[in-house]
C-alpha cells in the first residue's frame, strides 16, 4: 500500500493575503515560540507558536520582500526599494534607520552584523546593520546580468562567500572578505531562488522552468552544473535545504512542496495543501513546544502559512 503524504500539524491563517517572505526570530529560549510573515499589503504578522494565534501585527512599509530578526528587533525589505531597521517600544516596533537599496523581488540576507542587499545594475552592497551605512559593493566581471533575483550564503574552506542568482540564469560568486568575484556559471533563465550544502559542495537552483538545477563549487570556485531534475509544472519560486542534510524542499508556482532526498535527489512526497504559488519556506532551528518537534513552515500567495512535521 502507498503510504499517504502527511497532513499540516497546523495552518495559520488570517487576512494576510499575499506573503513573501517568513522568519523564525533568533532568541535564548530554548523553543522557537513566535514566526514572522511579511507580506505584499507591507504589514508584518507576529505568530505565537505556543498558541497558534495572531500575536501582533504592524504596518511597516510597502510590499515587504524580506523580514529579518536580531535579537528584540526587526528588519524588513520592500520592494519599492527600503531597508528599514525597525526597534521594540512598548507593544509596538518604531523604526530607528533606513538604507536605500534597488532590488526589486530579490530577498536581502542576514550575516552576522552586516546585511546584503540587492542593487542595481547587477550589483550588490553589503551594509552595516549597526550604521545602516555600506561597507562594500559586490559587482559581476560581466556586466547586463539583469536584476539579481536570490541570494545565498556559501561556506567554502572556512571561508564565507555570497552566491548571487540573475535574470539571465547567471549565477555569480563573491569572496565576502575581498568584495571581489571568484566564481562564474550560466544556467537556466530567471532564476528564483538557491541553497547550497558546504558539506558536499552541492547546491540547487530554481528557476521559472520545470527543471532544478544541481551544480557544484570546487575549492578553486569552479561551478559545474552536474544534473538536471524534471519537476511536472513550470516555475520554482524556493529551493531549500534542510539543517540535517537529508531533504530538500522546491517551492513551486502550482502550490506545490516537494520533498527530495538530498542524497539521491530522489522525489519522496509531494505536498498539496496552498492553493495559490509557495513563496517561502523556513525551517524551524529549535523545536516548537506546542509540537515538541521542529517544523517547517511554508507561505503562499492563498495567505495561508502551513506548519509541517517531517522530522518523524
Amino acid at each position: 500500500m502507498a503510504v499517504l503524504p502527511p497532513d499540516p500539524v497546523f495552518c495559520l491563517k488570517s487576512d494576510m493575503g499575499h506573503i513573501h517572505s517568513l522568519c523564525f526570530p533568533t532568541t535564548t529560549e530554548d523553543y522557537a515560540s513566535r514566526l514572522l510573515a511579511a507580506t505584499e499589503s507591507g504589514f508584518v504578522y507576529f505568530w505565537d507558536l505556543e498558541t497558534n494565534r495572531l500575536q501582533h501585527k504592524q504596518s511597516m512599509g510597502e510590499s515587504i520582500q524580506a523580514v529579518h530578526s536580531i535579537s528584540h528587533d526587526i528588519i524588513t525589505q520592500e520592494k519599492v526599494g527600503m531597508v528599514k531597521f525597525w526597534t521594540i517600544t512598548n507593544s509596538s516596533y518604531q523604526l530607528s534607520t533606513s538604507y536605500t537599496c534597488r532590488g526589486g523581488y530579490c530577498r536581502s540576507i542576514l550575516l552576522n552584523d552586516n546585511l546584503i542587499v540587492p542593487q542595481e545594475d547587477s550589483t550588490l552592497d553589503i551594509i552595516s546593520i549597526k550604521t545602516m551605512s555600506k561597507t562594500a559593493r559586490l559587482v559581476p566581471l560581466k556586466h547586463q546580468l539583469g536584476n539579481v533575483m536570490c541570494l545565498q550564503k556559501v561556506e567554502l574552506g572556512g571561508k564565507t562567500y555570497i552566491l548571487g542568482g540573475f535574470e539571465t540564469g547567471d549565477i555569480v560568486l563573491w569572496d565576502y572578505t575581498t568584495a571581489q568575484p571568484c566564481g562564474h556559471l550560466k544556467l537556466r533563465e530567471c532564476i528564483t531562488s538557491l541553497t547550497f550544502d558546504p558539506v558536499t559542495g552541492r547546491g540547487i537552483c530554481g528557476n521559472a522552468s520545470n527543471t532544478l538545477q544541481i551544480f557544484t563549487i570546487d575549492k578553486s570556485f569552479n561551478i559545474t552544473l552536474k544534473c538536471e531534475i524534471s519537476i511536472t509544472n513550470e516555475g520554482c519560486n524556493i529551493v531549500k535545504l534542510r539543517d540535517d542534510r537529508k531533504i530538500f524542499v522546491a517551492g513551486n508556482w502550482d502550490g506545490s512542496l516537494r520533498l527530495f532526498s538530498w542524497k539521491s535527489l530522489r522525489l519522496l512526497v509531494v505536498l498539496n495543501e496552498h492553493k495559490g504559488a509557495v513563496t517561502d519556506v523556513q525551517f524551524s532551528v529549535k523545536p516548537v513546544r506546542f509540537w515538541d518537534a521542529n517544523i517547517m513552515a511554508a507561505s503562499g500567495a492563498d495567505g495561508v502559512i502551513s506548519l509541517w512535521n517531517l522530522y518523524n
